[in-house]
């Protein structure tokens, strides 16, 4: 594990929980006056798929100031709805409540910044859930939900894998971003056309654009490639919500059985469509593994975690082979 948190895997299912820092919320503090620990969650869009993270992290408040341990923790979110002025405003109105820590999901690295300064300012602790800041510093803990470097590994062994079964293959690919000013997920579509350029005679990048994060954006952008460059036969999106537009526009031009999609975020439709045969690859963590978030809210209030990085492990490459058995991990 490339970060300095040494704890077991965490695998959240239904109705059951692995804690991954079991030792967070100690039996010291279960014996002391009970207090209130106030979190506050800034996310740059409540979306499908941040939703069903949102869900999780609610179920771990609830676990926690029900078990007895003397501990109760309030959640209050915020949807910036991409807006970097809402968020800014969002967070301002969050402080007057006074929280003990701001979980921070940037809409823009740098326009979201005076939110981080303002929260640091008024003594609350960070943590930066979608680390990409220009001062890195100035949180207390990077929390990576989307560990863009592995993720992005994980893509790239599958593509390589998958041109090494099929000698006569040649993949000619179509990006499709996430937002431009999100700069850390730019790797999922880059490492891709680093590995193009590695290898020439077997991937050529024909096509690039930024679909935002939006179904219908991804699914124009697809549309018009598939006009521009009839031979494409892969495209690579940068989340399964863009994977799904990507997929209407190839069912719609009868192309789904000879243009490969990839996604990341292992949603539940993605996984679908990889049953489907609508969908070759997946990538991503459990979106039920961001409820450990709030373990390393609670842990850095009562001074029990102490690094300044958290991974969420581990991260999964999901394809028709192994789909009903990363389901039933899930």
């Amino acid at each position: 594990m490339s970060a300095g948190v040494s704890r077991r895997t965490a695998i959240l299912g239904v109705g059951a929980l692995a804690l991954p820092l079991a030792g967070i919320v100690s039996r010291s503090h279960a014996q002391s006056t009970p207090r209130t620990i106030k979190i506050a969650f800034s996310i740059d869009v409540l979306d499908q798929t941040q939703n069903v993270g949102l869900a999780a992290m609610k179920a771990r408040v609830d676990e926690i100031s029900k078990s007895g341990r003397g501990i109760a923790v309030e959640l209050d979110v915020y949807d910036a709805q991409s807006s970097v002025n809402k968020q800014l405003s969002d967070v301002q109105t969050a402080l007057i409540k006074q929280p003990d820590v701001l979980i921070l999901s940037a809409v823009d690295a740098k326009g979201s910044l005076p939110a981080a300064r303002a929260a640091k300012d008024a003594g609350v602790k960070i943590i930066d859930k979608r680390p990409s800041s220009p001062e890195p510093a100035i949180a207390d803990v990077a929390f990576f939900s989307n560990d863009e470097a592995r993720y992005s590994k994980a893509t790239t062994d599958w593509l390589r894998a998958y041109l090494q079964k099929n000698p006569g293959a040649v993949l000619k690919v179509g990006l499709i971003y996430g937002a431009p000013a999100q700069t850390a997920q730019l790797l999922r579509c880059d490492a891709i056309k680093d590995l193009a350029k590695e290898m020439p005679d077997r991937m050529r990048i024909v096509a690039s654009g930024y679909g935002n994060w939006l179904t219908a954006t991804a699914q124009n952008l697809t549309q018009d490639w598939l006009q521009a460059h009839p031979d494409m036969n892969h495209v690579a999106a940068a989340n399964d919500i863009m994977a799904m537009g990507a997929a209407n526009a190839l069912a719609a031009g009868g192309r789904s059985k000879d243009v490969q999609v990839s996604g990341y975020d292992l949603t539940s439709e993605g996984l679908q469509r990889i049953r489907n045969g609508q969908q070759a690859l997946d990538v991503g963590v459990t979106l039920q593994g961001n409820a450990q978030v709030i373990d390393v809210a609670v842990g850095l209030v009562l001074g029990t975690f102490k690094d300044k990085s958290y991974y969420i492990n581990p991260v999964y490459a999901v394809d028709a082979s192994n789909v009903n058995t990363y389901a039933e991990k899930a």
